[in-house]
């Protein structure tokens, strides 16, 4: 299996850039922070969403666009929905967008209240359609979207209607195919009146939502098999790059071949992954979102931070860390606490408002493995009384201390995280966005005001 596994860049205390050391690659790939938590609001241009339609031939197709923070370009994924589209994979959409993406999802011809036929020839012009709505000027400048990033994804037929309109559009960046349909491949089936007959009444129960019939469809694939190929069309999107993504339990024989046809027109980056689930990915929807967005950031790295940092837990001290220098009053912070031995102070991008940090001021101990047991007590004895003024100045029920060493750290000077809990709100360590300096002030005060001696 191919995978490149890209960096995101985090955000460290204070906005400091502070120089990573080699690390080894990790063991599992990281999740990315899209996956698992929301993105800082863009109050001059939040995320958004705009329902509307796109004329084809003379239909009008329903279409959702949703769009990422921000007023810069933005790359965007186009997702095709499978036969008969009833997995939405919106949570994916959702997803992507956190990633920083504009994501969109049309409803093909004669699905879903759309107007028109359904048929697979013109879910194929639907695509392309989409894509021509992608790049027209004014949707461009109108919802920041970035021409030269556009990514056609699908899951099921949809894959194969990604692959179709990739190979149509050549302003295709790249093309995801998730646990695909090769739909011209059904006709092998196709013998007998009675092997008709029962392909026609295992397709009737989905054609429920849509405008046509099954005894419609499986004439089209006895009369287009060769259209509807999808090996060959993975033989012509592989000039650019493609990432395919089978189920073990459904299609991924299927994608197998796929990859092997792409291989064979000499696919450069082709990215092939397999899980172990269902054609729906029933329970790997984390899974899957992160192998889409950890191959999206080829297009945009910053799609890709992830949810832990790292340092090695043996290394010399850097007396340049960023925590060295709040101590030696090179750097500023919102202080709750400070005696001759410890410094307690407000986190820059904070899990809760409240969270605070507490460090040694006279050791120079990397991670909990380093650390005299006399300075130790002290820095937690300072976090217990942190830990009370939170509960008194902001009316806890609760609180939670963090210490990591080596994975989820990203600053080498032991640190205690004091963080406040709200009842029923789950916690999730990631990096979390820069607060607002005036209200991490405010907070600090507040604090302050309830430390006991």
């Amino acid at each position: 299996m191919t995978r490149k596994l890209i960096a995101g860049a985090c955000a460290l205390l204070l906005g400091a850039l502070v120089a990573a050391p080699v690390l080894a690659e990790p063991k599992v790939a990281p999740t990315p922070r899209a996956v698992v938590a929301d993105p800082a609001r863009d109050k001059e241009h939040p995320a958004d969403m705009a329902a509307f339609q796109v004329d084809v031939a003379g239909s009008k197709i329903n279409a959702i666009l949703y769009t990422a923070s921000g007023e810069q370009p933005h790359p965007t994924l186009l997702f095709l929905h499978g036969f008969p589209g009833n997995e939405t994979n919106i949570d994916l959409l959702q997803a992507v967008r956190r990633a920083g993406w504009n994501a969109m999802r049309i409803n093909y011809r004669g699905s879903w209240g759309s107007q028109g036929r359904f048929s697979f020839e013109n879910a194929r012009a639907d695509g392309e359609a989409a894509v021509a709505w992608l790049t027209d000027p004014a949707n461009i400048a109108k919802y920041h979207i970035d021409p030269k990033r556009i990514v056609v994804a699908g899951h099921s037929m949809g894959g194969f209607m990604a692959a179709s309109a990739s190979t149509a559009r050549r302003d295709v960046a790249g093309t995801v195919l998730i646990d695909s349909w090769d739909i011209g491949k059904e006709k092998a089936g196709v013998t007998s009146d009675q092997t008709r007959k029962t392909a026609i009444e295992g397709m009737r129960p989905d054609t429920a939502p849509l405008a046509t019939t099954p005894e419609a469809l499986v004439a089209e694939i006895e009369r287009d098999a060769a259209k509807l190929d999808l090996e060959r069309l993975s033989a012509r999107i592989a000039d650019r790059p493609v990432l395919m993504i089978g189920a073990e339990f459904a299609g991924a024989p299927t994608t197998r071949k796929l990859a092997a046809a792409a291989r064979a027109a000499g696919a450069k980056d082709l990215t092939e992954t397999y899980l172990a689930t269902d054609h729906s990915f029933s329970d790997a929807r984390i899974a899957l979102e992160s192998e889409v967005i950890r191959w999206l950031a080829r297009f945009d790295p910053q799609s890709a931070a992830t949810v832990g940092t790292r340092i090695p837990l043996r290394a010399a001290y850097d007396d340049n860390n960023v925590f060295a220098r709040i101590i030696r009053g090179e750097l500023p912070a919102y202080k709750v606490y400070e005696d001759a031995d410890v410094l307690a102070f407000m986190d820059r991008a904070p899990m809760e408002p409240g969270h605070v940090l507490v460090i040694s001021k006279t050791s120079k101990a990397r991670t909990l493995l380093e650390i005299d047991p006399e300075d130790l007590a002290k820095v937690m004895a300072v976090a217990q009384k942190v830990g009370q003024a939170e509960v008194d100045a902001l009316g806890l029920e609760g609180f939670m201390l963090i210490q990591n060493n080596g994975i989820g750290q990203s600053v080498p000077h032991l640190h205690v995280h004091v963080i406040p809990r709200v009842a029923g709100k789950p916690a999730y360590l990631v990096e979390n966005a820069p607060a607002d300096p005036k209200d991490l002030e405010a907070m600090a005060a507040r604090i302050r005001a309830a430390m006991k001696p």
